[in-house]
């Protein structure tokens, strides 16, 4: 096929696909042909605009404008462009990430199926502010189409792209992680297998196990031998999906069946040793040395998880096998050599040596994490991949300052290691651990100070916050992380990051402070440049920054603030169920005195459960949509969350004020999608 002749043919079904969104059959908006006109034009004929397409529903008088990325590395681009020409002065949600296309849904599964799932955004307006929209969207596909070409984005270093994707993974921003993937992609620098590491560990981290294990080329992905950590991912999305579901009540027959009709076949994870691996992976190679007959290697199997005390992750069906071989060699519980989920390089067998080294504490795993020892990036990742440490932090304060003291003289590219590698499982610890360590929390906090305060820097300072006020500190320690925090507050917290610097208000709130004083100046920094943008905040920014402004004693004489939110569209949220998880306890109950007094008609479900039980499966599957704060979650709740619930939201921070956000702008879709269902039967009744 010639150029030419594919040229035709990309424009023919373009248009095919305009005509099917335009279509009044399926669309009120194509019976305006003047409204869409423009829109239309730019579709058919632009190149390096995205295609904007409104929408009507006459019935309930509601308007929408699908904003769509014309190839799938754009999406990036488009966020950009809707922030600069809409929101969020003319819209309050929808402009800064891709919609969740419903496939039941004519034209959003066209869209889907042209463009992909991740492509598009949705935009609604209040009714005082469509018109402006409207205009403003003209003007932004006539102003992009016709400027001069130019670079959406200058060039990242990798190592920084991908220091900032474990920043937004520990801090609990999944969808920052997502975006930044899509920008080392685009990018380059790493193999298509290094990137499939990342996708794989960003699915687990959200509990998508059935998502993981169709990502395309994940066969490949295992025939390569990949490092333990996506093994152990991997391994734990089977026994989510296929073994979990059949052991309850059904046994290890069941088991079995079921997971040799996995999408993954077994036999590629088959050389791996169960002893090696946290307990859900581990039963999952039990199971599949059962359904593959081999019973001796299933005994020696049992016998070496028996040697070391983890009796219970064999399953009760499988206790008959420890007769066959009584004597069996106990495999040796240390795991082999590995690499680092992302861009290292797999180590040669001279480095076999190295990687045998286990650290004594703490300290010495950063020191040397900090110098890009093999060994220590492979226990880090071991850490994190299983969620569990062996390495306990000690309790004293000499450790505390010996820690501090280690950070404080890193040069720039240790310490870029150091956040890089060990950020994710060592903060992981010390909320495990609930030991106070200011001194090494205010050090990486300080650390930080020069780095830019981008989502994913956002997203891990939440985190040092909530763990450094639970140290209850001394006055002069507050006083200082403060400062910290605080500083170039105003190069960052505008109507964008309007939640993340309220979650960062909420947590001094909920906390016991050393220095009332203080902690007011601390709140007044991060709000005072809201209040300069109050007009583009919506009802829940509004109402959490009026609440916690009275928790504080904050006499804030700031007139914008009373005034009623912006809101999308004025939707009545209907009753609902919700079920919220996260480990965060304190922020839970936030959310749901906050919910129970703004929204009462609305269930609220919490759970901050470390594996599935009969009680959360229940909750899932009744509640309309489950909230997931993935910040410091097990991998085992996120995946049996994400199993049974009917639709899965995830905030983007781990804060209360970006969890109510995603809760609201969740329950006005929700609302919203009954509404318009309501009115089309009534109209199919006519």
């Amino acid at each position: 096929m010639s150029l030419e002749d594919s040229q035709r043919d990309h424009a023919a079904l373009l248009a095919a696909f305009v005509n099917l969104f335009l279509d009044p059959l399926h669309n009120d908006a194509g019976k305006h042909p003047e409204w869409c006109a423009s829109f239309r034009e730019g579709a058919l004929r632009g190149r390096r605009v995205p295609l904007v397409l409104p929408r009507l529903w006459e019935a309930t008088g509601e308007s929408a404008y699908y904003v769509i990325a014309r190839r799938p590395h754009e999406a990036g681009v488009v966020r950009d462009l809707l922030l600069a020409f809409a929101g969020p002065s003319l819209v309050k949600v929808g402009y800064d990430i891709p919609v969740k296309l419903d496939d039941g849904d004519v034209l959003e599964a066209a869209i889907a199926a042209r463009y992909g799932p991740s492509s598009t955004f949705k935009l609604r307006a209040p009714v005082d502010k469509r018109k402006a929209l409207h205009g403003a969207l003209i003007r932004m596909l006539a102003l992009v189409e016709n400027s001069p070409q130019r670079a959406w984005s200058a060039p990242k270093p990798l190592g920084r792209l991908l220091t900032d994707f474990e920043s937004a993974l520990v801090g609990g921003a999944p969808q920052v992680a997502a975006e930044l993937l899509d920008q080392i992609a685009r990018q380059g620098g790493l193999s298509v297998t290094n990137l499939k590491h990342l996708q794989i560990k960003r699915l687990a981290v959200m509990g998508q196990a059935s998502e993981l294990l169709a990502v395309p080329g994940l066969r490949e992905v295992l025939l390569q031998d990949p490092p333990r950590a996506v093994k152990e991912i991997v391994l734990s999305a089977l026994h989510a999906t296929c073994i979990e579901p059949a052991l309850t009540g059904q046994g290890v027959e069941k088991a079995c069946a079921a997971l040799a009709q996995s999408p993954v076949p077994i036999a590629l994870l088959a050389d791996a040793e169960p002893v090696h691996f946290g307990d859900s992976a581990a039963v999952t190679l039990l199971l599949g040395l059962l359904a593959q007959g081999q019973e001796v290697e299933l005994a020696g199997a049992i016998a070496a998880l028996d040697a070391v005390q983890r009796s219970s992750a064999v399953p009760p069906g499988l206790d008959r096998y420890r007769a066959l071989a009584p004597q069996a060699a106990c495999i040796e519980a240390e795991p082999t050599a590995d690499v680092s989920v992302s861009a290292d390089e797999a180590p040669s067998d001279s480095d076999a040596d190295d990687l045998a080294w286990q650290p004594a504490s703490w300290e010495e795993l950063l020191a040397a994490a900090a110098e890009g020892d093999k060994a220590a990036l492979r226990i880090c990742r071991d850490m994190e991949s299983d969620g569990s440490s062996e390495l306990p932090l000690a309790a004293d304060s000499a450790a505390d300052a010996a820690l501090a003291a280690l950070l404080s003289g890193l040069s720039d590219a240790s310490y870029e290691n150091v956040w890089r590698y060990a950020l994710s499982p060592f903060l992981q610890e010390v909320s495990r651990s609930g030991l106070s360590l200011p001194l090494t929390l205010a050090q990486i906090t300080a650390s930080s100070i020069g780095q830019r305060r981008d989502p994913a820097n956002l997203a891990v300072l939440d985190l040092l916050l909530e763990l450094f006020l639970r140290t209850s500190p001394a006055a002069e320690d507050y006083d200082e992380f403060l400062e910290h925090l605080t500083m170039r507050v105003q190069e960052w917290v505008a109507s964008e990051t309007a939640s993340q610097a309220l979650d960062f208000v909420d947590r001094l709130a909920a906390f016991a402070t050393p220095d009332q004083q203080v902690r007011a100046q601390a709140a007044l920094q991060l709000l005072s440049p809201l209040n300069r943008h109050a007009q583009r905040l919506d009802e829940a920014c509004l109402a959490s920054a009026r609440s916690l402004s009275s928790e504080l004693e904050l006499d804030l004489d700031w007139p914008a603030w009373h005034q009623p939110g912006g809101s999308e569209d004025s939707i009545t949220i209907l009753p609902a169920q919700v079920l919220i998880y996260g480990m965060d306890a304190g922020v839970l109950d936030r959310v749901h005195a906050w919910m129970a007094e703004h929204h009462p008609q609305v269930k609220v479900s919490l759970s901050a459960d470390k594996v599935g039980s009969s009680r959360l499966r229940e909750v899932a599957r009744h509640a309309d949509f489950s909230v997931l704060i993935t910040q410091c979650a097990t991998h085992a709740a996120t995946n049996f969350i994400s199993q049974h619930a009917q639709a899965v939201v995830y905030p983007k921070g781990a804060g209360s004020v970006s969890v109510v956000r995603a809760i609201v702008d969740e329950l006005q879709r929700h609302s919203r999608s009954v509404q318009l269902a309501a009115a089309g039967g009534r109209r199919r009744t006519k």
